[in-house]
């Protein structure tokens, strides 16, 4: 299917002090205390039953004493609070959220499992929350390593985290993410971007759980090393110099150095920082690896980071569509990415990705919504008639053979760059779009 269709070429949310929770249910007796498990709060995911504080409940700013954690924000006031708290697993209700934690020898997360049947109408909001926390969280990492602090691994971690339990539920809200957010080029928010989409590709390569968290930290900080790398040089609004593309391709080794020297990180991440531009025909920098000596992370982060690049406007050049993007990687696999692994991400994004901006058969202009399981046929919103005037914003299942006024079955017939006919995703998507 890949070779017949490219033979050709908002303000973040502040997080709450103080959060409401209902009361535990019924006694708690000294055996079941017994089962409580102390984690650090880093480890926190939604789903679990906070029963105990590294402190009492009355000087925290809990109103009851126990806590379910139902969003990224809950499990944030947590941390405002505590370094280390108590969960009890008689309430914990992890399951109801995502998929447990893989442990040796389990069933792979993309290996035949069942997805969780979120939809992304349903997990947009809270895939958004997730979103919006861990932008913050990395871009105050990277103005603080600017300044000379050390990387925190707990709280790259905790966001990495989420977006992975949001990705399990429904990874076309994340894809969709990447896209309405990528309004100008920013290293802390590219970085979000490639962890989101490595996740992504990652669940679609069947790997466990665990793998998918370590994916997702090695994108988020595989650009660390730019935070070295002179402002005048980073944003730049034409082509660098012989001199400057020097200085910086120097981010890989720099980003080695800082993550190399942080115990908090695991240490693939300094491997990826290093490696992600490293090329499958050992043309790539700074090592000119071979294909057996680039790790497989940093195959995925490369692919990533391209696509997000490429459908990111530039100081230098206009974004190009992501089915565009999609052709660009397909032509450079073997050669610059590992063609197994392109395959892989555009089978987990599709080959109209959500956000993607596309023009019917009928001259009718939408938004890809989701994929289904027929790769060709997306739902798409609906957003401007075949005059392209705006109408009342409708969804169709092009799977489902939904037909138009004249009773004919909606089909795409291109995919368009943001800006045609006035429509920018993030602009509309802030401004209304109905998500369903």
């Amino acid at each position: 299917m890949f070779k017949k269709l490219f033979k050709s070429q908002d303000e973040p949310p502040k997080p709450r002090r103080r959060t409401e929770a209902r009361k535990p249910a019924g006694n708690r007796t000294q055996k079941t205390r017994k089962q409580h498990q102390k984690i650090d709060v880093a480890d926190l995911r939604v789903g679990m039953f906070v029963v105990e504080l590294d402190k009492p409940w009355e000087e925290s700013g809990f109103m009851f004493q126990g806590l379910e954690l139902k969003s990224a924000s809950d499990i944030q006031a947590v941390q405002n609070e505590c370094s280390f708290v108590w969960v009890d697993y008689d309430e914990f209700s992890l399951k109801k959220h995502t998929p447990a934690k893989s442990e040796p020898g389990a069933k792979r997360a993309g290996a035949g499992s069942a997805d969780t049947g979120v939809s992304v109408e349903d997990e947009f909001a809270a895939a958004k929350e997730v979103h919006s926390l861990a932008s913050e969280a990395v871009t105050t990492l990277f103005e603080e390593i600017r300044l000379g602090a050390e990387v925190d691994g707990g709280k790259i971690k905790q966001a990495v985290n989420g977006c992975v339990d949001s990705i399990l539920r429904n990874p076309d809200a994340s894809v969709w993410l990447t896209r309405i957010q990528a309004k100008h080029e920013a290293t802390a928010q590219h970085s979000l971007n490639v962890a989101a989409l490595s996740i992504v590709m990652a669940k679609a390569a069947g790997m466990t759980q665990r793998e998918m968290e370590d994916v997702g930290v090695c994108g988020m900080l595989h650009d660390v090393g730019k935070t070295s790398i002179s402002t005048e040089v980073l944003s730049k609004t034409g082509p660098l110099t012989p001199e400057e593309q020097v200085e910086m391709q120097k981010h890989t080794r720099y980003g080695r150095d800082i993550l190399v020297s942080t115990k908090s990180v695991m240490s693939g991440a300094a491997d990826v920082a290093h490696s992600h531009h490293e090329r499958e025909d050992g043309q790539g920098y700074p090592r000119k690896l071979p294909s057996e000596s680039i790790p497989i992370f940093a195959k995925i982060v490369s692919i990533a980071e391209a696509y997000d690049t490429m459908t990111t406007k530039q100081t230098y050049r206009e974004a190009i569509s992501p089915s565009e993007a999609l052709q660009e990687l397909y032509s450079l696999r073997g050669k610059q990415f590992d063609e197994d692994m392109v395959i892989k991400f555009i089978d987990a994004v599709g080959i109209f990705p959500p956000g993607s901006i596309v023009e019917m058969l009928n001259g009718e202009i939408g938004i890809v919504l989701a994929n289904t399981a027929d790769k060709l046929r997306p739902r798409v919103i609906l957003i401007l008639d075949a005059a392209k005037e705006p109408v009342m914003q409708q969804v169709v299942d092009l799977s489902q053979m939904d037909v138009d006024s004249e009773g004919n079955a909606y089909q795409i017939k291109t995919t368009l760059s943001d800006g045609s006919y006035g429509i920018d995703v993030a602009d509309f998507q802030r401004a209304g779009l109905r998500m369903g």
